[in-house]
């Protein structure tokens, strides 16, 4: 994911197409007046994975002849590595222009004779240039829309066209049924929700206790307390006194530097900072909120951008690098059990996780990004299609977290605007939840020590 905002910024996401090839969409702000837009920089070096570029000018007010020429050279250096470039220009003006100084559109022209349409995506003659190092020739192609060359990027040869929805209006998919439909189960009487709920709490419960533990053991060691109910007992006070779940406390504790001595200051040069502004959540005190009403103000926003029903927030776990799921809605108990934890692997929000970019999976159903355990559980919940955003400042920087949308029906590629707003949402939210590690952790740490070292 580039940087977000401003002029002469680009923004990267990887669209996940039905069967698995995926489709490099850079979002680009600002005119493209030469070689040297960040735009030009993403689409050169998309993900692993990512059989076509699209560019989106949805954003960019114009594009000059000397922009014309980088983006044509841009679309050959893909074309040698067996890769398209598709520009999604929803501005007529725009279109005409790019057209003007001899970039094909898909609407005519020579990309609609042999090259690419919306409704047939890839001729059979493209994909046997393409298959040679000169996909279209290395011209870039021009579509309306990120949706739309998604689509068309979709349809294979072997595909009738018809079969596949228009990117404006998409026709409603059906929803997955297994090979074999069991039958419905009857529902469980109210002991064995009950037995399932306590299992699930005891579950919880044992994947927290070896984190408290540890800082329990640290506590007593390093100031010489006499059990581990004292420790436990430091670590709720001032995990209350400063409103920061015992779990953030303890893992705080387990993986920050101790102090230097007993009796100093454990953090003496520390700049305060002033508690970033969130302009997706007005309303939140941001000085004083915690993680829980700020992770919850994430997902409201995320569901309220793409319009889905269901979503969920994860976290990155200091301690182990996986994604722990904080906040959620729409989604079930079974669901969020499963993915309690998730590694590095297997999931959308794994993957955008790993590589700092907004993954969009078209479909679960038929995507081979999942592992099939995490594609059936995804599907029991109700869910054919995600988009999941990782929380970060910079590209440059390792997530904080990732916000997934989950829908019913198999989704299309954002629009510039949905891209922009969730990615504008992910950067404030991300600078917020290091602003929190770094001030109202370190505090509670430090009350932490104090009453550590006065403990009597």
């Amino acid at each position: 994911m580039g940087a977000t905002g401003g002029p002469g910024t680009a923004r990267a996401e990887v669209v996940r197409l039905p069967h698995g090839d995926g489709l490099w969409a850079v979002r680009a702000e600002g005119g493209v007046t030469d070689a040297d837009h960040p735009a030009l920089h993403e689409a050169a070096r998309p993900a692993p994975g990512c059989t076509a570029v699209v560019i989106d000018l949805a954003l960019v007010p114009h594009v000059s002849p000397e922009g014309v020429r980088a983006l044509a050279a841009c679309a050959r250096t893909l074309a040698a590595d067996r890769r398209a470039l598709l520009l999604a220009a929803p501005n007529e003006r725009l279109r005409r222009a790019l057209s003007a100084e001899g970039i094909s559109s898909a609407e005519g022209g020579h990309a609609a004779e042999g090259g690419f349409s919306a409704e047939g995506g890839f001729s059979a003659e493209s994909r046997s240039a393409a298959e040679g190092g000169s996909f279209s020739a290395g011209r870039p192609i021009v579509v309306r829309s990120v949706a739309e060359a998604a689509a068309g990027c979709a349809t294979s040869p072997a595909q009738p066209s018809a079969a596949q929805p228009s990117a404006a209006s998409p026709t409603p998919a059906a929803p997955f049924t297994p090979a074999t439909q069991p039958a419905e189960p009857p529902t469980p009487p109210g002991e064995l929700l009950r037995l399932r709920k306590e299992i699930r709490h005891l579950r919880a419960k044992a994947r927290t206790h070896p984190l408290v533990s540890r800082a329990q053991g640290i506590l007593e060691e390093r100031y010489r307390l006499p059990d581990d109910r004292a420790a436990f007992s430091l670590l709720e006070a001032s995990s209350q006194r400063f409103n920061v779940r015992l779990r953030t406390l303890a893992t705080a504790l387990v993986t920050t530097p101790g102090p230097r001595s007993y009796d100093s200051v454990w953090f003496p040069a520390r700049e305060r900072r002033t508690p970033p502004r969130l302009a997706f959540a007005p309303g939140l005190r941001t000085a004083s909120a915690n993680t829980a009403e700020v992770l919850s103000a994430v997902l409201r926003r995320s569901m309220e951008v793409v319009g889905a029903d269901m979503g969920n927030v994860q976290l990155v776990d200091p301690v182990t690098g996986d994604l722990r799921i904080e906040k959620h809605r729409g989604l079930d108990e079974d669901f969020v059990e499963f993915f309690d934890r998730v590694g590095k692997d297997g999931t959308a929000c794994a993957q955008a996780s790993q590589q700092v970019t907004r993954v969009t999976v078209t479909d679960v159903a038929t995507d081979p990004l999942f592992e099939e355990p995490a594609r059936e559980a995804i599907l029991a919940a109700g869910s054919r299609g995600c988009h999941s955003t990782p929380l970060v400042k910079q590209p440059s920087d390792l997530p904080e977290g990732v916000v997934s949308t989950h829908h019913e029906r198999p989704v299309r590629a954002l629009s510039a605007a949905e891209a922009r707003a969730l990615d504008e949402m992910a950067a404030q939210a991300a600078q917020w939840l290091e602003w929190y590690r770094h001030t109202v952790v370190l505090d509670a740490l430090e009350d932490l020590h104090f009453a550590g070292s006065t403990w009597r």
